[in-house]
Protein backbone atom coordinates (compact mmCIF):
# COMPACT_ATOMS: atom_id res chain seq x y z
CA UNK A 1 0.00 0.00 0.00
CA UNK A 2 1.19 3.50 -0.75
CA UNK A 3 1.40 6.19 1.89
CA UNK A 4 -0.26 9.55 1.32
CA UNK A 5 3.23 11.05 1.15
CA UNK A 6 4.17 8.65 -1.66
CA UNK A 7 0.98 9.43 -3.55
CA UNK A 8 1.74 13.14 -3.25
CA UNK A 9 5.33 12.63 -4.49
CA UNK A 10 4.08 10.62 -7.47
CA UNK A 11 1.35 13.08 -8.42
CA UNK A 12 3.62 16.13 -8.09
CA UNK A 13 6.54 14.56 -9.94
CA UNK A 14 4.28 13.33 -12.74
CA UNK A 15 2.78 16.81 -13.17
CA UNK A 16 6.27 18.29 -13.21
CA UNK A 17 7.58 15.72 -15.69
CA UNK A 18 4.67 16.26 -18.07
CA UNK A 19 5.03 20.04 -17.87
CA UNK A 20 8.79 19.90 -18.46
CA UNK A 21 8.77 17.33 -21.25
CA UNK A 22 5.97 17.37 -23.77
CA UNK A 23 7.79 14.45 -25.41
CA UNK A 24 7.92 12.37 -22.21
CA UNK A 25 6.02 9.44 -23.72
CA UNK A 26 8.04 9.50 -26.95
CA UNK A 27 11.22 9.62 -24.87
CA UNK A 28 9.93 6.67 -22.83
CA UNK A 29 9.34 4.52 -25.91
CA UNK A 30 12.72 5.40 -27.43
CA UNK A 31 14.43 4.44 -24.17
CA UNK A 32 12.36 1.27 -23.80
CA UNK A 33 13.21 0.06 -27.28
CA UNK A 34 16.90 0.88 -26.76
CA UNK A 35 16.96 -1.08 -23.48
CA UNK A 36 14.75 -3.96 -24.63
CA UNK A 37 14.78 -4.14 -28.45
CA UNK A 38 12.93 -7.46 -28.37
CA UNK A 39 9.71 -5.72 -27.29
CA UNK A 40 9.65 -3.38 -30.31
CA UNK A 41 7.79 -5.95 -32.41
CA UNK A 42 4.93 -5.89 -29.88
CA UNK A 43 4.10 -2.32 -30.92
CA UNK A 44 2.82 -0.77 -34.14
CA UNK A 45 5.25 1.15 -36.34
CA UNK A 46 3.28 4.34 -35.75
CA UNK A 47 3.24 4.89 -32.00
CA UNK A 48 1.00 7.96 -31.98
CA UNK A 49 -2.17 6.14 -30.89
CA UNK A 50 -0.22 3.93 -28.48
CA UNK A 51 1.46 7.00 -26.99
CA UNK A 52 -1.90 8.67 -26.38
CA UNK A 53 -3.21 5.52 -24.70
CA UNK A 54 -0.17 5.29 -22.44
CA UNK A 55 -0.38 8.96 -21.51
CA UNK A 56 -4.07 8.59 -20.72
CA UNK A 57 -3.49 5.44 -18.66
CA UNK A 58 -0.68 7.08 -16.69
CA UNK A 59 -2.80 10.15 -15.98
CA UNK A 60 -5.68 7.94 -14.85
CA UNK A 61 -3.49 5.75 -12.62
CA UNK A 62 -1.66 8.69 -11.04
CA UNK A 63 -4.94 10.42 -10.22
CA UNK A 64 -6.48 7.26 -8.75
CA UNK A 65 -3.55 6.29 -6.51
CA UNK A 66 -5.35 7.67 -3.46
CA UNK A 67 -7.98 4.99 -4.06
CA UNK A 68 -6.06 1.98 -5.36
CA UNK A 69 -9.23 -0.13 -5.22
CA UNK A 70 -10.57 1.94 -8.15
CA UNK A 71 -7.58 0.81 -10.22
CA UNK A 72 -7.87 -2.93 -9.67
CA UNK A 73 -10.40 -3.89 -12.35
CA UNK A 74 -9.10 -1.50 -15.04
CA UNK A 75 -5.55 -2.75 -14.42
CA UNK A 76 -6.57 -6.41 -14.49
CA UNK A 77 -8.35 -5.78 -17.79
CA UNK A 78 -5.27 -4.01 -19.12
CA UNK A 79 -3.08 -6.91 -17.98
CA UNK A 80 -5.31 -9.37 -19.80
CA UNK A 81 -4.98 -7.31 -22.99
CA UNK A 82 -1.21 -7.12 -22.59
CA UNK A 83 -1.01 -10.90 -22.19
CA UNK A 84 -2.67 -11.13 -25.60
CA UNK A 85 0.04 -8.86 -27.02
CA UNK A 86 2.74 -11.18 -25.70
CA UNK A 87 3.74 -9.22 -22.60
CA UNK A 88 5.61 -11.31 -20.05
CA UNK A 89 6.24 -10.74 -16.35
CA UNK A 90 9.85 -9.71 -17.03
CA UNK A 91 8.69 -6.91 -19.33
CA UNK A 92 6.97 -5.12 -16.46
CA UNK A 93 10.26 -4.63 -14.59
CA UNK A 94 11.94 -3.17 -17.68
CA UNK A 95 9.00 -0.83 -18.33
CA UNK A 96 9.08 0.34 -14.70
CA UNK A 97 12.83 0.91 -14.77
CA UNK A 98 12.67 2.92 -17.99
CA UNK A 99 9.65 4.93 -16.86
CA UNK A 100 11.25 5.89 -13.54
CA UNK A 101 14.45 6.83 -15.35
CA UNK A 102 12.62 9.04 -17.86
CA UNK A 103 10.55 10.67 -15.11
CA UNK A 104 13.70 11.39 -13.12
CA UNK A 105 15.30 12.87 -16.23
CA UNK A 106 12.27 15.08 -16.85
CA UNK A 107 11.95 16.28 -13.24
CA UNK A 108 15.66 16.98 -12.91
CA UNK A 109 17.35 18.17 -9.71
CA UNK A 110 14.11 18.13 -7.70
CA UNK A 111 14.00 14.31 -7.97
CA UNK A 112 14.90 12.50 -4.74
CA UNK A 113 15.44 8.88 -3.67
CA UNK A 114 11.96 9.12 -2.11
CA UNK A 115 10.52 9.78 -5.58
CA UNK A 116 12.24 6.66 -6.90
CA UNK A 117 10.92 4.56 -4.02
CA UNK A 118 7.37 5.91 -4.35
CA UNK A 119 7.29 5.27 -8.10
CA UNK A 120 8.81 1.80 -7.72
CA UNK A 121 6.25 0.91 -5.05
CA UNK A 122 3.37 2.18 -7.20
CA UNK A 123 4.62 0.45 -10.34
CA UNK A 124 5.04 -2.80 -8.41
CA UNK A 125 1.40 -2.62 -7.34
CA UNK A 126 0.36 -1.80 -10.90
CA UNK A 127 2.43 -4.64 -12.40
CA UNK A 128 1.18 -7.18 -9.86
CA UNK A 129 -2.42 -6.22 -10.56
CA UNK A 130 -1.92 -6.36 -14.33
CA UNK A 131 -0.25 -9.75 -13.99
CA UNK A 132 -3.28 -10.99 -12.03
CA UNK A 133 -5.39 -10.05 -15.05
CA UNK A 134 -2.98 -11.84 -17.36
CA UNK A 135 -3.01 -14.96 -15.17
CA UNK A 136 -6.80 -15.01 -15.15
CA UNK A 137 -6.81 -15.07 -18.96
CA UNK A 138 -4.27 -17.90 -19.02
CA UNK A 139 -6.29 -19.87 -16.45
CA UNK A 140 -9.46 -19.43 -18.50
CA UNK A 141 -7.66 -20.38 -21.73
CA UNK A 142 -6.37 -23.60 -20.18
CA UNK A 143 -9.64 -24.58 -18.51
Amino acid sequence: MLTSSQVHLIQDSFATAVSHRDDLITDFYQSLFAKAPSVRSMFPDDLSTQSKMLASTLHFAVQKLENVEALIEPLRTLGAKHAGYGAEAAHYAVVAEVLVDRLENAVGDAWTPEHTQAWNDALTIIAQTMLEGAAAVETTAHA
